[in-house]
């Protein structure tokens, strides 16, 4: 499938796989934006823990796809950024699932709630490392990695139990975390584009 898959499909688009996950990042990109959305009430029932398993999904197939455009330049680097991303989003994926049915989704019970935090912290490091290595190498957009670098650190910062949304900076915090997942929404769906619709071929071929 490696071999396949670092050749362009019929006409110079890109691969069938590479389309696929380019389209599941665009939709948990999309998904990730779709709270401010006011015609739809994410909060009721189980569309916000969809909504929240469709971004994790997203983040993972683009994660994926990426490091292995990136694997033939810099496969450690890329490895080693891509592997937490993929774990984190998963645990927090998994963590989304387990807290569906516990009372006051998204906000856990006390008992549930360390575990949502580390999953949250971790989830918005790795993808801040993802978009730093990316940017780095160059494989892909290098505007997308950015904003997702950016917007990853800057959703950080509303991670509940950190303390900046409830501080005297609250005021200043909160709208910037608002920005930071938008444009982390858009990094994702910047970087599935180009995976759906654009081959690339490797800048040095693998030995």
């Amino acid at each position: 499938m490696d071999a396949l898959e670092r050749q362009p499909s019929r006409h110079g688009l890109p691969t069938i796989a590479n389309r696929a996950l380019g389209v599941l990042g665009i939709l948990g990109g999309v998904m990730l934006l779709a709270i401010w959305a006011p015609a739809f009430p994410w909060s009721v029932d189980l569309l916000n823990p969809l909504r929240l398993v469709l971004f994790n999904a997203g983040a993972i197939a683009i994660v994926y796809a990426v490091h292995r455009r990136q694997a033939t330049i810099a496969r450690r680097a890329s490895l080693a950024a891509a592997v937490p991303a993929i774990l984190a989003n998963a645990w927090y994926l998994a963590t989304v699932i387990v807290a569906i049915g516990r009372p006051q989704f998204p906000e856990p019970d006390p008992g549930f709630r360390p575990i949502f935090f580390y999953a949250a912290i971790a989830l918005w490091l790795t993808d801040a490392a993802f978009g730093l290595v990316a940017l780095r190498i160059g494989v892909v957009p290098r505007h997308a990695a950015f904003m997702l670098l950016i917007g990853s650190l800057l959703a950080l910062t509303g991670v509940s139990g950190l303390g900046f949304t409830t501080g005297p900076f609250a005021a200043i915090i909160e709208p910037l975390t608002i920005v930071g997942v938008a444009i982390v929404g858009l990094g994702w769906i910047l970087l599935g584009l180009d995976l759906a619709t654009r081959w690339r071929p490797s800048p040095v071929e693998p030995p």
